[in-house]
């Protein structure tokens, strides 16, 4: 996994063993876990806000992320397959 500023802003680039895990920072609700993206020197780390209230938009925001992942992952194995096919 790399990391580079571009001019607009971190450019994250994923590579062999980059990892993501859900980590706990404590026990109740002023310590909320985190995801974290891991990889050679670099991490990443999404932190909910510090107010509860948020947490519900937090929520929605990582259903968001997960739905973009997935659409992305499907993109990128419909590319990889016609590559391998020997398609554009």
């Amino acid at each position: 996994m790399t990391a580079t500023w571009d001019g607009l802003g971190l450019r994250w680039t994923v590579g062999p063993g980059t990892e993501v895990t859900v980590e706990e920072t404590g026990t109740g609700a002023s310590h909320p876990p985190v995801l974290v993206l891991a990889g050679g020197l670099c991490v990443v780390t999404l932190v909910p806000p510090e107010d509860q209230t948020a947490w519900t938009g937090c929520a929605v925001f990582l259903r968001r992320l997960r739905d973009h992942a997935e659409e992305l992952a499907v993109l990128l194995e419909a590319r990889a397959g016609r590559r391998d096919r020997g398609e554009g």
